[in-house]
Order: C-alpha cells, then structure tokens, then sequence
C-alpha cells in the first residue's frame, strides 16, 4: 500500500537524517525533534522530497469547507508518491512516560488534524486538484518526542524501554476515543543521542510516530478508468 510505504520509510528516513544533529565532526547536539513542529521540518522536508523525488509542496494553499462559509487555508505539504497525491498535516507534541497520562496538547492536536483540517478539504480536492494521480490521499502525521525532567541516566533509559509497550497502548487508546490510529511506530534514541539530549532541564529517550490513513479522493485529475503510471 503506498499509504504505508510512505509513512515507514519517511520515518526511517527522518531518524538516519536526525544522527546527523548528534556530530563528532563539528561538536554538537540540537535535535529538531526537542522543539516544534517546525524545527522537525529540518529533517521532514528533505527526505519527503528525496522519497517523492522533488514533487512535494509545502504550506500548499487550499480552500476549507466550514458550515458557515468557505475559507482559505493551507495544508503542510502536498507530494506525489508510487502514483498517488498526498495532503499531508503535521503535528508535534510531547509525552512525559512518567506520568502515564496523555498530555491535553497531544489530544487536541490529533482531533483538529483528523476532526476538521483533513476533513474540510475533501470539496477542494475533488474540485480542484488536476494532476494526472490515481486519487488523492489526506494523511495525519503525529510526531510525539518522549520527554522527562532530569538527566539522561542509563537508569531513566532502561525504564523507558520497559514502559514501551504500556506506553503506546495508553497513546493508541486515548487517541482512539477522537480518531483510531492505523500507524505507530516508535524510535528508541540512540545512546549517544541520548546521552546528550538535554534541553530546557528535560531528556528525551525516544520518538513516536502516530498516523491516520485516509482513503483515496477521486480528483479532477484521476483517470476515469485504469490507473497513471508510479
């Protein structure tokens, strides 16, 4: 499925490109995943573009569809991909594995990606998107950096990694009660990485990858029968 593809080798992608924020060569540590959601896309952008090989858009200009009235709008990226138009929205957040609850922030973020931003374009797509794809996918990405106050310990690490699993099952089930993520997928940061992760008094062990596929839109562009070349 493209859906799939796009999304485990962007994430796959986005982490060898984030090693590169941890250099021996030049002495430094700044990783784009500690701050927002545009830092992160210092290292989204340029595998996204290498991935769709240079047909990618960001902030692509859109109209939203509201009850009241039309208005204008802009999605994160638009990107075409093994055949298929993708509109992308982009979140970031933070968990705290300590607390074992999911933050207010992370919920909010999800529910307006996936109850209004994605949804509100789905009259302009079919209307006014031309290029020659087999449909046109919306696609939620939720990057969520794992985070605690202190140093980053060996013994704050190993905790982590035992957590893992209980951790993703609360994200997926709060997540669920707005919308059911069909991707997750978690990076547990390298040691090194870790080991110089400090930032404002917080460490952070790893990164989270939460997405919602959508169905494909039938565009002004698709074919009416067969499909377009990948």
């Amino acid at each position: 499925m493209a859906t799939y593809s796009l999304v485990r080798n962007l994430f796959i992608g986005m982490v060898k490109r984030a090693r590169l924020y941890c250099s021996n060569r030049f002495d430094f540590a700044d990783y784009p995943f500690c701050y927002r959601e545009r830092q992160l896309d210092s290292i989204l952008l340029p595998e996204l573009s290498t991935m769709c090989k240079g047909y990618v858009f960001a902030e692509y200009p859109v109209t939203r569809k509201s009850r009241n009235e039309d208005s204008k709008g802009r999605i994160d990226y638009w990107c075409i991909y093994k055949g298929y138009s993708f509109v992308i929205e982009v979140k970031h957040s933070y968990d705290n594995f300590t607390s074992g609850k999911t933050k207010d922030e992370t919920l909010r973020r999800w529910k307006l990606m996936n109850k209004y931003q994605l949804r509100s374009i789905k009259k302009d797509i079919e209307k006014n998107f031309t290029e020659k794809t087999n449909g046109v996918i919306p696609l939620a990405l939720h990057f969520v950096t794992s985070e605690f106050g202190g140093e980053p310990t060996d013994e704050r690490r190993s905790e982590y990694i035992k957590q893992e699993r209980d951790m993703l099952r609360r994200l997926h089930e709060d997540l669920a009660k707005i919308e059911e993520p069909d991707f997750m997928s978690l990076w547990e940061i390298d040691k090194e990485m870790y080991k110089k992760s400090q930032y404002n008094g917080y460490s952070f062990p790893g990164l989270i990858l939460v997405s919602k596929f959508y169905c494909p839109i039938k565009h002004k562009g698709a074919p009416d029968q067969g499909t377009v070349l990948k």
